[in-house]
């Protein structure tokens, strides 16, 4: 009798502390970009810019740092504040939040201002102004 009674209490405390866990998480607490910033040319040399050119090499921000969560994680544009928003449109978003630029672009020199939508399962955080590329 007496390990019947341990046995339902070690039953009832497994299901109750079931109940509490919460499934999954997104931590952006920390989450960064070093640097915060790029410049891109808005024409490349022919002689300079040789090889970004040959291989058609975009420009790419460093992936975010500081991210912490369940996977799978999806990173996108929420919002890119400039002069010129129909050019935010050539930008893109891939990996783990790497702001992509191809090198043969037509946005306009100026200041790109970007917010960053980051969510997994049930969760979503938008980082504003997290990311700068300036286009000389």
């Amino acid at each position: 009798m007496k390990k019947y009674i341990i046995f339902l209490g070690v039953m009832v405390l497994i299901f109750t502390n079931c109940q509490d866990i919460t499934v999954g998480y997104l931590e952006t607490r920390d989450a960064v970009y070093a640097p915060d910033s790029m410049v891109v040319k808005s024409v490349l040399d022919p002689v300079e810019d040789e090889l970004q050119i040959k291989f058609k090499i975009p420009w790419q921000s460093t992936s975010i740092e500081g991210v912490l969560g369940t996977a799978p994680v999806k990173y996108s544009i929420k919002s890119v504040d400039s002069e010129y928003p129909d050019a935010a449109s050539q930008f893109t978003m891939q990996g783990a939040g790497i702001i992509e630029l191809q090198y043969d672009h037509t946005v306009p020199p100026g200041r790109y201002v970007f917010s960053v939508l980051i969510e997994n399962e049930g969760y979503s955080v938008v980082l504003d102004s997290i990311y700068t590329v300036i286009v000389e």
